[in-house]
C-alpha cells in the first residue's frame, strides 16, 4: 500500500492494490516524505470512502477515540439491515471526543428527544447504550445514560437513503465513463463532443457494460470466436478496450470477459470513426 498524502503522523491517504484511495491510520504512517511505500502490518485500520471535508476532523481526534468509533461503527453496519454511510466513524468520532470531553468536564446536556429516539429507533439506541457501557470502560470515566441518545441520534442519521445510493452509483457511472472517454481520447488523437449524438449512443453502451459489471450479469452471445479476428481488424481500438477494462476493474473490482471487449472495442472504433470522418 502506498501512503501518498499526510493526515497527521499517524494517519494518510493512501492507495490500496486496487487503486483505490483510503484513510489509513497507523503509527508513523504519515511521518516522513511522502509518497511512500507502507507496509501492511504498519496500518492499524482503514476507512474507505471518507469524504474530503471529514479529514480535517480525523487529524484532530485522539487516536483512541478514532479506534473505538471505527469498532462501533463496525459493530453498527453487522447489526443494522441498512447501508451506513462510510463516514460514520468520523461521526461518531467526533461526537464520542465531545461526549468524553463533557464526562471529564462534569458537563451534563439533556436529551429531550431521549424517550422519542428510544421509541422509534430501539436497534440503535441499544447500540449507543453499548457504546456508553464501552466507552466508560474505555476512557475511564462515567457518563450521564442519556448520552444513549446521541449516538443512537449519529447512527439514524448516517443512514443512507434509496436516493443517496442512485446520486452516488450515478457519480461514480459518470466519472467512470469519462475516464474511459479520455483514454479513447488519448490513445486516438481525437477529441469526442460530449453533447454529440455519437457520443450518447457510446455512454449508453459503457453505462450498460459497468450495470453488467456491478450486477454480475455479462452479455452471452455467440459472437466470442470474432474477437481475435476484431483485435487484428482495429488494434488501436483494442488497446482503448483493454485500458478501459484495467480502469473498470480498479474501480470496481470486476473484469470484462472477451465478448464485453468485443463489442467495446467495436463501439470504440465507432465512435472513432464517426469523429473522423466529421
Amino acid at each position: 500500500m502506498q501512503a501518498i498524502r499526510k493526515i497527521n503522523n499517524n494517519a494518510a491517504i493512501c492507495v490500496d492494490g486496487k487503486g483505490r484511495e483510503l484513510v489509513a491510520l497507523g503509527k508513523g504512517i504519515g511521518f516522513g516524505t511522502l509518497p511512500r511505500e507502507v507496509a501492511l502490518a504498519d496500518i492499524d485500520r482503514t476507512f474507505y470512502g471518507v469524504d474530503e471535508k471529514y479529514l480535517g476532523l480525523i487529524g484532530e481526534m485522539p487516536e483512541d477515540v478514532l479506534e473505538f468509533a471505527g469498532q462501533l461503527a463496525d459493530v453498527c453496519r453487522a447489526t443494522l439491515s441498512y447501508e451506513l454511510s462510510p463516514n460514520l466513524p468520523i461521526t461518531l468520532a467526533d461526537h464520542i471526543a465531545f461526549m468524553v470531553k463533557r464526562a471529564r468536564e462534569h458537563m451534563v446536556v439533556q436529551m429531550p428527544l431521549a424517550y422519542d429516539v428510544q421509541q422509534a429507533h430501539p436497534a440503535e439506541y441499544r447500540l449507543g447504550q453499548m457504546a456508553v457501557r464501552g466507552a466508560r470502560k474505555t476512557f475511564g470515566v462515567r457518563f450521564d445514560r442519556h448520552e444513549a441518545t446521541g449516538i443512537a441520534l449519529s447512527i439514524v442519521n448516517s443512514a443512507i437513503t434509496m436516493s443517496e445510493r442512485t446520486a452516488r452509483k450515478e457519480r461514480e457511472v459518470a466519472a467512470l465513463l469519462e475516464g474511459i472517454t479520455q483514454i479513447v481520447e488519448g490513445e486516438l488523437g481525437i477529441v469526442v463532443d460530449r453533447a454529440s449524438f455519437d457520443y450518447a449512443r457510446f455512454a449508453t453502451h459503457v453505462q450498460y457494460l459497468i450495470d453488467r459489471v456491478l450486477t454480475g450479469k455479462p452479455i452471452a452471445t455467440q459472437n466470442e470466436e470474432l474477437y481475435d479476428e476484431v483485435v487484428a481488424s482495429y488494434p488501436e481500438a483494442a488497446t482503448c478496450a483493454q485500458k478501459a477494462s484495467a480502469l473498470i476493474e480498479r474501480r470496481l473490482g470486476g473484469t470484462l470477459t472477451q465478448e464485453e471487449l468485443l463489442y467495446l472495442m467495436l463501439h470504440v472504433n465507432r465512435i472513432s470513426e464517426r469523429v473522423a470522418n466529421k
